[in-house]
């Protein structure tokens, strides 16, 4: 009856610079200039760094924008970053999809081992791009936009309308990693032993005191699925509809009614459920 469903994989990491991408011609990052040099307060630990990629000519402004992420809600679940620069002549990119994403990639030495990379684009080459392995930004991306990229790979799917493209696998259950944010159900109407089975498999489930806070009773013995919270300031957590499956059939769920980076990269605050889930995650 519902299923719950990713678009990135759960990464865990510590929060010190590590080595720098391996990259042909790339500089290593104590050759970059001096704001590049170290991005402040990160924490290193037994995971390989994520690589992070800048094309020679424009490394500034990602730069300036990186030197805040330490602050940042989701730092602590994944702040361990190398530096290098390529050349925008080893860049081979393509946009993909409705909407036009960059899918750009650079040239890997044969052996060297699969390691996360974000990779930084003159604007001109797409939108974001995201899989499980990269990521592909505009080099004017803002802190938001660079952190609803990470929380994909934290675990967290997107909320706004997925491009029908990404929303006939995703609502579908053709992903098998389990979304932190996101449930998908077939119908808005369910038995009262349904609602309880999705009640007992929810991620925020810890946040929910009773399978009744999910639904409204009908008439004929079954429940309409959705938390009815119009008399409350603060609504609690609960099922909220969420867009993510608009152009399907299918009927995504979230757990907080308002407004999260999930759904508007440039929202800045992050539910606290949203940070819960990401630590219990690990």
């Amino acid at each position: 009856m519902w299923r719950t469903l990713v678009l990135g994989v759960v990464l865990g990491s510590s929060l010190g610079l590590g080595h720098a991408a391996n990259y042909p011609n790339a500089l290593i990052a104590d050759a970059l200039s001096p704001l590049g040099a170290k991005l402040p307060q990160q924490q290193c630990g037994v995971l390989q760094a994520t690589h992070i990629v800048l094309p020679q000519q424009s490394q500034q402004q990602p730069l300036t924008m990186l030197q805040g992420w330490h602050q940042h809600p989701l730092a602590p679940f994944l702040n361990c970053f190398s530096l290098a620069t390529y050349s925008l002549e080893q860049l081979a990119c393509s946009q993909q999809g409705e909407r036009g994403r960059a899918h750009c990639q650079l040239p890997q030495k044969r052996g060297e081992p699969a390691t996360r990379e974000i990779i930084f684009v003159p604007d001109q080459m797409g939108i974001a791009f995201n899989n499980s392995q990269r990521v592909v930004l505009p080099v004017s991306a803002s802190m938001g936009l660079f952190a609803h990229e990470i929380a994909h790979w934290l675990g967290f799917a997107d909320e706004y309308p997925m491009a029908k493209e990404l929303a006939q696998n995703f609502c579908t259950g053709r992903y098998s990693h389990a979304s932190l944010n996101i449930v998908v159900t077939n119908t808005e109407v369910v038995s009262e032993a349904e609602l309880i089975a999705l009640w007992q498999r929810l991620p925020w489930r810890h946040a929910v005191g009773n399978w009744r806070d999910l639904a409204t009773p009908t008439a004929n013995g079954y429940w309409r699925l959705g938390t009815v919270n119009a008399e409350q300031a603060e609504p609690p957590v609960g099922l909220y509809r969420a867009q993510t499956c608009d152009a399907t059939s299918s009927f995504a769920w979230r757990p907080v009614n308002k407004f999260t980076p999930m759904q508007y990269y440039d929202v800045t605050t992050w539910p606290q459920i949203y940070l819960e889930l990401v630590q219990r995650g690990y």
